[in-house]
């Protein structure tokens, strides 16, 4: 009988060894609560023909807001500061990729929307809840901001851990 446990306990721990050699262990599963907080940007536009920065806050529940400048090339080889807002929502799978679908607001009052697609690259789980401590995307429309020809690819940092957010 004996014989029988030890069998079976060698069986289950060859088991789980091999989900997690082979990848079969699921990890954590993502969802809306993992973007939460309060995240730094860093924007690159095309083959680094402009740069930004700003913030974007999530609330855990599918909404973003936030903020941004883009340093751009200007006239006669200078350069210039253009400032925008960002609002929108988004949606997150639980293999933690998703979409921003996002309203920038431009200078001058006009309005461009953006769909990016993203994929959380790092996170620590909190709680019981994965949250997104790194976010990389690309925006699927050229630039609204600077041309409109650019890619647009960001990294998003979060910068503090939130107390309280759609949990």
């Amino acid at each position: 009988m004996n014989a029988k446990r030890n069998l079976s306990g060698v069986a289950a721990a060859l088991l789980v060894f091999s989900s997690v050699a082979l990848g079969l262990d699921e990890g954590p599963q993502y969802t809306l609560s993992s973007l939460c907080g309060d995240y730094g940007a860093v924007v690159t536009y095309g083959a680094n023909v402009a740069a930004g920065f700003g913030h974007e806050k999530y609330d855990g529940q599918g909404n973003a807001t936030g903020s941004a400048l883009a340093n751009q090339p200007g006239a006669n080889g200078t350069r210039t500061i253009t400032s925008f807002g960002i609002s929108g929502t988004y949606t997150v799978n639980k293999d933690g990729s998703g979409i921003r679908t996002l309203t920038i607001a431009l200078p001058g009052g006009s309005t461009a929307q953006v769909i990016e697609d993203f994929v959380i690259t790092k996170a620590e789980v909190i709680n019981g809840i994965a949250l997104a401590t790194e976010i990389a995307d690309a925006q699927r429309e050229p630039s609204a901001v600077i041309d409109d020809q650019s890619l647009v690819r960001h990294i998003l940092t979060l910068r503090s851990k939130p107390s309280v957010c759609g949990r």
